[in-house]
């Protein structure tokens, strides 16, 4: 049981055990206080389709124990920034950044699908934030509707279909709202331009990345990318070396030296990625180390 524990502190829990524990404590619809991680006191409403991760705090937190250092400690993004929270799913990025990187700043949420959407809003609501503001799109490389998929899971959401069915069921479709983030920001309704955008929309980024390339070169803001497929990889390597950017993979506390490769490369573009403008580098080399 100790080891269970152990494990568990380090988000690295997956057994039939450790569920069958927590299943007994968490009921649908009921709202809990995170005991744990970077969203420790945050409430979230617990249903059957949310992980225990996401529930107890340990979701995503190598990402944002990262983020913590590259955002908040080196200074790099302004506690009073506008950042995007790029498929904000229920919203755990949403409410780390509403909290601990921008109090006095503004997060700009997208996320489309109906559930999800949803719930994202409860929990916004269940925390009393007020700097987030829920944009119901898809961020994609047009404006206009588009083809949406729903999986069988709200991780699995997507604007591909092939990622979303992933070959094990027919998703389903609905047409949705698509914009661009460079319209958002530069387009009928000027706003102050983001100096973060986290990006995970399960394979979709390799139409979001190209509706965002006006962002990169006026705004120049870091990301957080969580690539899903090859061609995705390839969208990323794409904003590295067409804007010039460096690229720092967080699985392997590394950064990446061959961004012209991707996966399976070891040392190319795959895996979660934090893109960093090379001009703002510096900044951040004495918390990461420094870049190739």
């Amino acid at each position: 049981m100790s080891s269970f524990f152990a494990r568990l502190g380090h988000a690295q829990f997956n057994s039939k055990l450790g569920r069958s524990i927590l299943g007994c404590f968490y009921r649908s619809g009921q709202v809990y206080t995170v005991p744990f991680g970077s969203l420790r006191g945050a409430k979230l409403r617990y249903c059957s389709e949310i992980n225990f991760h996401a529930m107890l705090g340990l979701w995503e937190l190598a990402s944002l124990r990262f983020l913590s250092r590259a955002l908040v400690k080196s200074g790099l993004v302004p506690r009073d920034a506008v950042v995007c929270d790029v498929g904000a799913n229920i919203g755990t990025y949403s409410l780390w950044l509403s909290r601990q990187c921008v109090p006095q700043g503004k997060v700009y949420a997208f996320e489309i699908a109906p559930v999800t959407l949803e719930r994202l809003r409860d929990n916004l609501l269940l925390n009393n934030i007020k700097n987030v503001e829920v944009v119901p799109a898809a961020c994609a490389d047009r404006v206009g509707p588009l083809d949406f998929f729903i999986g069988r899971h709200h991780h699995s959401n997507s604007l591909s279909a092939e990622w979303s069915g992933g070959g094990q069921c027919q998703p389903q479709k609905l047409v949705v709202d698509g914009v661009t983030l460079d319209d958002f920001f530069y387009g009928g309704k000027t706003r102050p331009a983001p100096a973060f955008i986290k990006m995970d929309i399960e394979g979709g980024g390799v139409f979001a990345l190209k509706g965002c390339r006006l962002v990169c070169d006026k705004a120049r803001p870091v990301f957080l990318i969580e690539s899903h497929t090859p061609a995705e990889d390839s969208a990323i390597r794409t904003i590295i070396t067409d804007h010039n950017y460096k690229a720092f993979r967080i699985e392997t506390h590394t950064w990446i030296t061959r961004p012209d490769e991707i996966y399976p490369h070891p040392d190319g573009v795959w895996g979660n990625v934090f893109l960093c403008p090379a001009e703002k580098c510096g900044t951040l080399e004495p918390l990461i180390g420094r870049a190739g």
